[in-house]
């Protein structure tokens, strides 16, 4: 019961990070897409290795990495 607490609580500060990022009026939709590709590259880099076990927090970062290229393609320059 403990872990889908935090794992809510983790992706609800996720989102509203996203959502302060969103808010500013001076960032790019690339620049916010290459950001989330680097999350993606950083997690799947991390999900292949052999010696890290996070926990399948690797694969939470691959998520991250999808929303915020998703936000980023969506979002008008």
């Amino acid at each position: 019961m403990n872990a889908i607490i935090t794992l809510l609580l983790l992706f609800i500060l996720v989102g509203y990070l996203i959502s302060l990022i969103v808010s500013g009026k001076d960032t790019s939709g690339l620049k916010f897409m290459l950001l989330g590709l680097s999350f993606i590259l950083v997690g799947g880099i991390i999900a292949v290795d052999d010696n890290s076990d996070l926990g399948g927090l690797e694969y939470l970062f691959v998520f991250v990495g999808l929303l915020f290229s998703v936000v980023g393609f969506g979002k008008k320059n």
